[in-house]
């Protein structure tokens, strides 16, 4: 038997942190995507790609 285990309101504030760091995370990948969306026509990188496809 262990000498000391965690109190469940513990485990429960864990959870509820783990939640809403969770949600934080995707709201910004959201973000992320919709950036990338609108200055996809300003990425070098895709430009570059493109033509170096089309050699």
């Amino acid at each position: 038997m262990p000498k000391h285990t965690k109190k469940r309101s513990t485990i429960k504030r864990k959870h509820r942190r783990m939640k809403e760091h969770a949600e934080a995370n995707k709201a910004r990948a959201l973000d992320g995507k919709q950036l990338a969306k609108e200055y996809e026509p300003y990425n070098i990188n895709k430009r570059a790609f493109e033509a170096f496809v089309e050699d």
